[in-house]
This record gives structure tokens, sequence and C-alpha cells, in this order.
């Protein structure tokens, strides 16, 4: 991975490929090219196919190109640059129609096109199969087949260009200025062409795209012409390999040395290799093993390299980054199935921890950031992304994470050696709250005005439409806030550090005493979704109070009427909980965060379900996410979609910008499974107690083997019959002590 420097700029990488003087210098391009456009949707159910790997990643469209000109998303991007904004495909000067798709795999793909007629060449005669994988660099092999009983001869033309936009501006923000765009530049013998930018911060940002076992016969701006000569029923492929540099420093510039083939294998090995280390799930229901390893391949392919260590992307395209509040909630999700998720990133949360007070970045001491970018705009501070801190809750999730790392893994060793950086963060929940609630507001222009997960700006509204005004404290920050200082407390028990828990467990009381005298509306039932800067009880009826149920802060009575109410018809949409009830004026199924339904906040508030014993409510929230699955494409839960309800659709109804793939919405599922499957860990007393399984009927048996907890592993099987859920011990490596409570 290399990183970007803000060192003076270096030869560009193509001066050391071609050595030659007439192309030591890129010329700038002066031609408009489509950047800075608005955000607009020209197809509110676009459809996007996605490749990820590592740090880079491919959006295309459903003819499998990029369009120029695409307000959508669709390029290829690395480190938040879009190095490539147009590619597209001719035959004769013309499209060709696509047959199939398939992108299954998801760092992988396979395409195949057909000829329409065109004059001297009769239609779907010529197949033109476009293999494409991401490992370290991006290859794609082309494969024309002619099926004709003749010779044929024809121009396959590729088009490449790129506005190298900085992922805020493919977002829709316009800059007053912007850096210089090169003109294309071709190699002097035609095997390679180079895409170049220099953004405001004076780095030079190169694309270099090369064609291997057949040469262009023309490459003129960013059109590359292949001549194609095939006898009768024959066939001709070559290669395609991009990498990207930034200052003249290549990314793994010996990969492009190894063929597609190779980069084939090597990236369907390391898949198998990560996959192996971590549990394996089967049912009895064949779709449903489809849609659970959709998720686990999501979640590998969202894997984010930083220069401080990996930690999950938050979703694809908009989100391609590390943010705190999806990486933890993500790991939480997964964690016992993959615990090399949660310990990666545990670490690098913890690298970026804040260290200093800084109100344009609204970094602090001890403070988790919220999301980080390594794009033009935050390399040029014109956004505050290098990270930016702005998150009410990422700092409890995190501490939320290490705890229960711990008790899976019995990694206590960990756990002191990250103590300083727990205190840290103690010590900044603790200044926030000092004089109330932990609140939020923002300290810059640049920044969130919300930031709880709703973190759009109307997301936190009164029951008659109008916008709460910061300082807010949102009922979930404060919810976290409990179960962290609990959890921690137990830490520092175990640490020897008796008098700290002592404390936190004090101040965890307290503060669910005032919670529950503050928070709670007597007239709804329900909590208040948050208070505002005056202390009022912000009485829109939202999803939130349904995160605050796992974490213990409110008494069973209180939990259950906020469960009953969730469950009601104007939360329930039959497919799901929605983010706001349809009895708030600012609901709307169509909107972010005041009306969708987003299957992350349905598994949390389920899991909260599960603690409170509501199975069946558990297993209703199961099987509508299960249902949504099964009407999208490769069975993905997406990151959100409209809050309409089941009398409204047959199916549930697309969100129109909602990333696909999303982390935590691939982790859901597995949320819910462990939810049913209520396995209880303590790895440091080699324990693990597995309380009341209770699968959906439909589900039939479910075997989850290689489960870890501490050193040793279990395999597991459980049988829905009826109202009883049994559970069997199928392996049991070392000493470990299984207790199955029914």
């Amino acid at each position: 991975m290399y990183t970007v420097s803000m060192e003076p700029t270096m030869k560009p990488m193509y001066a050391r490929s071609l050595k030659t003087k007439e192309h030591g210098r890129y010329k700038v391009d002066r031609r408009p090219l489509c950047h800075g456009m608005p955000f607009v949707l020209t197809d509110a159910a676009h459809p996007r196919m996605v490749l990820k790997n590592g740090s880079h990643f491919l959006v295309l469209d459903q003819s499998a190109g990029i369009p120029a000109c695409n307000t959508l998303g669709y390029g290829y991007y690395r480190y938040d640059t879009r190095h490539i904004g147009e590619w597209e495909m001719t035959l004769n000067g013309v499209p060709m129609s696509l047959l199939s798709t398939n992108v299954s795999e998801g760092y992988s793909a396979t395409f195949l096109h057909t000829n329409v007629q065109v004059d001297g060449l009769p239609q779907q005669n010529i197949i033109v199969q476009r293999d494409v994988v991401l490992h370290d660099l991006l290859w794609e092999k082309v494969t024309v087949e002619n099926f004709l009983n003749a010779c044929l001869e024809c121009e396959l033309k590729l088009h490449f260009q790129s506005d190298f936009a900085d992922m805020f501006e493919v977002r829709g923000l316009n800059r007053a200025r912007r850096g210089e765009r090169m003109i294309p530049v071709p190699a002097r013998d035609l095997s390679s062409l180079f895409l170049a930018y220099r953004g405001l911060d004076n780095i030079l940002v190169e694309t270099l795209i090369e064609f291997r076992g057949l040469k262009p016969v023309r490459i003129q701006d960013g059109d590359v012409y292949f001549k194609i000569e095939l006898n009768g029923r024959s066939r001709q492929a070559f290669e395609i390999c991009v990498s990207t540099a930034a200052n003249g420093k290549e990314l793994s510039p010996d990969s492009s040395r190894i063929g597609f083939d190779r980069a084939r294998e090597m990236a369907d090995r390391d898949y198998q290799e990560w996959s192996s280390a971590g549990a394996s799930l089967s049912t009895d229901h064949e779709l449903f093993n489809v849609s659970i390893d959709r998720g686990m391949r999501d979640i590998y392919i969202l894997r984010q390299p930083t220069p401080r260590g990996y930690g999950i992307a938050a979703g694809i395209p908009w989100y391609t980054t590390i943010f705190g509040r999806d990486s933890a909630i993500t790991a939480l999700q997964l964690l016992p199935y993959m615990q090399s998720i949660s310990r990666e990133t545990i670490g690098v949360l913890a690298k970026y921890q804040g260290v200093k007070e800084d109100p344009y970045t609204e970094e602090s001491p001890g403070r988790i950031m919220h999301e980080i970018r390594f794009g033009e705009l935050a390399r040029a501070h014109e956004v505050p992304h290098t990270p930016y801190y702005g998150s009410v809750d990422s700092t409890q999730l995190w501490l939320l994470l290490l705890a229960e790392y711990v008790d899976w893994s019995g990694d206590l060793e960990l756990a002191r050696r990250l103590w300083p950086k727990v205190k840290s963060a103690m010590d900044w929940l603790n200044r926030m709250t000092e004089h109330g609630y932990l609140t939020y507001h923002c300290t810059n222009s640049h920044g969130l005005v919300n930031q709880g997960w709703k973190d759009s700006h109307d997301s936190v509204n009164f029951a008659n439409g109008k916008l709460a005004a910061a300082p807010i404290a949102l009922c979930e920050a404060q919810a976290y806030l409990y179960a962290a200082r609990m959890v921690i407390a137990g830490l520092a028990d175990r640490l020897k550090f008796k008098a700290y828990g002592a404390r936190l467990r004090s101040d965890a009381h307290k503060l669910k005493e005032s919670f529950l005298k503050d928070f709670w509306m007597p007239d709804e039932q329900f909590l208040a979704n948050a208070l505002d800067a005056d202390g009022r009880q912000v009485d829109g009826l939202s999803s939130n109070p349904g995160q605050c149920l796992f974490t213990g802060i409110l008494d069973d009575e209180k939990a259950h009427r906020v469960a009953d109410r969730l469950m009601a018809p104007d939360f329930w949409s039959g497919w799901g909980i929605r983010t706001l009830s349809r009895s708030n004026m600012a609901f709307n199924p169509i909107s972010y965060h005041n009306g969708s339904i987003w299957p992350h906040d349905n598994s949390m508030i389920a899991h909260g379900f599960r603690k409170l014993g509501r199975i069946r409510d558990l297993h209703k929230i199961m099987e509508a996410l299960y249902e949504v699955s099964l009407s999208q494409k490769n069975y993905r839960l997406p990151e959100l979609f409209c809050g309409f309800g089941k009398e409204d659709s047959d199916n549930p109804i697309d969100y129109p910008v909602s990333c696909s793939p999303q982390a935590w919405a691939a982790g859901s599922m597995f949320q819910l499974l462990s939810a049913c499957f209520n396995i209880q860990p303590d790895a440091l007393n080699n324990t693990v107690r597995i309380v009341e399984p209770s699968l959906p009927e439909w589900l039939g048996r479910v075997v989850l083997k290689n489960v870890q907890v501490g050193k040793t592993h279990i395999d597991l099987a459980f049988a829905s019959r009826g109202n009883l859920t049994t559970c069997e011990i199928l392996r049991k490596s070392g000493a470990l002590k299984v207790v199955i409570e029914t």
C-alpha cells in the first residue's frame, strides 16, 4: 500500500517506464470534463455492479462500463480518488449487448457481451468475454471469439478518461478551484496509456493502463484501438493491467508482472485463507446459506487498509473508508464468527485515537475517530477528514468492542497494552459528561451537524417536525456510555484495577438513574429520542430507543414498553422497523433517516429483544430481513431501503443511493443468528454457556463449525423442533467447558 505524502513532487511514473524525452512532461488538458456537477439521479433504481479488494474498488453500470459524465458513482477508485471516470468498449464503433454478468465473488467478475448488427457483421456472432479481478492491481482479460465460419476483421475500441475527482466531489461537492488534469499520454510503443492529474496540493496522481498479448494499432487521446483478425471459429485474448501512483510512488509495482491468471489465483487463495480462519455456518435452507455467504464475502472485500492497519470500510461507493462507528458495530456483529476483524478494528481505531484539541477536525484526547479520508480534499485540508472525529458514539462502541473481544478471545494482554488508551477514552467521556449528559455540537462549517448514527442534518426532530437545536444528547449515546462503563469496570477488575472499576460502576448507576427520569416520556410510554440544548425532550418517536435495549440502561418494564411500540404498526412495516414513526410530522418513507428501514438498526434492536426474552419478535425481524435479501440481487442486504409497508408494495422498495455492499448491513444477519444461538463466552475462565437457544422453525438445522473461544474451537449443531431448539456439541478441542441451558 502506498501513502500519499506532502513531499515535493517526484518524477511521474511513466518517465521511468518510457525513458523517452518527448514524454518527460505531461501537458495540461484545458478541455472541460464533467467534474463538479450537482448530484442528480437519472434513475432512482440505478443498478451498480461492484468489485473491491484492499484499497481499490470498481463500480460499473448495468452495461458493465463506466459512462462519461455520470453522477451515480461509477468509476475505478483508490484511496478516495476516481482514477478512471470513463471506461467504455465498442466493436466497429457500436456498443455491444451484455448477455450475462457474474460479480458474486466480490473481487472478481465475468461479463459476456455480443455484437449487434453492423455493416458486414451479422448480430450475435461475436462473443467478447471480459474476466476482471482485483488483487494488488486491477486486471482484465478480454477474449474475442468468432462464431462465424469465415475469417473476421474488426475494430475493438476502448475509451479511457478520468476527472480524478475526490470522492467528496463525486458525492456532489462543488469546488471553487481544481487542479490540472493532463492530456492522456500513450507509450511510444503503444503498450500503455497514462492518465494524470496534479492537485492543488501539488501532488501528481497517475493511472497507468497497460496492454499485454495484443498491442493497440493506435492510441488517440483516451481512445485505444485494437485490430482483431480471427479465422472462423477461433478466438484471441489480451490483458489489461491498471495501476496507480501518487508523487511517482507506484502501488505494488512488482504485481504488474504476474499476469491475470496468477492475480486471479492469488486473489482466490487470499480469500480462502481468510475465510477458513473463521467459523463456517450452514443451514438446511439453501437460499439462506447463499445470503450468509454473500454477507461474509462482503465483509471480506470491505476490509480497508490504512497506513496504521486494517479496518472495515462502511460501504460502496460513497463511504469506502474506515468509520469508527461502522467498523466497531460491524466487528461486534461478526465477533463470534471472525475474531480477526475485531482485533484489526480495535487496533486501527486505537492508533487513530485523538491526542490533541483541534476544533477543525473535532479531535480531542481520547476520542475515537468518525472517519478518515486520503483524497485531495483531505490532503489540502479542504475537508477535516484527516481524520475527522465528529462522532458522539464511536468512543463507547470501541470500548464495548474491546471488552467483548476479551470475553471471546481471552486476550487480556491486549487489554493491558491498550489500557492507557482505554483510560484516555474514558477520560474524554467523563469530560464530556462532567455537567450532564454526553452531547454534541459541530465546531466547524465542514463538520457534521448531527453526530449520532443518524447523521443527516434533519434526523433529530420533534413530533411536530421541528429540528432540535444543539448541543444534543441522544438517547442511544447515553445507553452506550452506560454499557461501556459497566463492561470496562469488569475489565478493570480483571486487570486488578478494582478501585477504578468501582468508580465506573458508580458513574454508570448514576447515569441510569438520571436517564430513566429525564428521557422517559410517560404520556408516550417511550423514550425521548434526545434532549435538546434547553434540556427539553425531543419527542419525535424514532427507532433510536430500540438501540438502548441491549445495554441494560432501562428497567424491564420500560424496556418492554419500548419494544411493544417498536413492533406497533406505526413503526413496523412488515419488512422491518422504520427509523421514524409514521405519527411524526417529519416522517417520509424515502428519506435517509426519517422513515426508511436500516437492516443494522433492526438487528441491533433484535439483539435487545433477545435480552428481554422476546424471541417471537426476534424471529419476526429475522424473517422480514431475510425476505428483503431474497428481493435483492445476489441476496445482498442494502444499507437501507424505503419505509413503505407490505400493504404498499409486494417487494421492499430500494432507496435511491443506498450503499451496496455496506458493512453493518452485511453483518446484520450474523447478529440476528447470534441472538438466536445466545452463546455467552468467558474465555478467561475457559467456559462457554449456550443459554436457551431458539431458532425460527423455518430455518431447520444449523451447523456452526470452528467457533473460537480463547485458544479452543468447537463445532455446534442447532435444530428447531416446534418451540424447542436443541444444541449438540459435534467437536470440542482442549479443556473448554460447554454448558447448555435449555
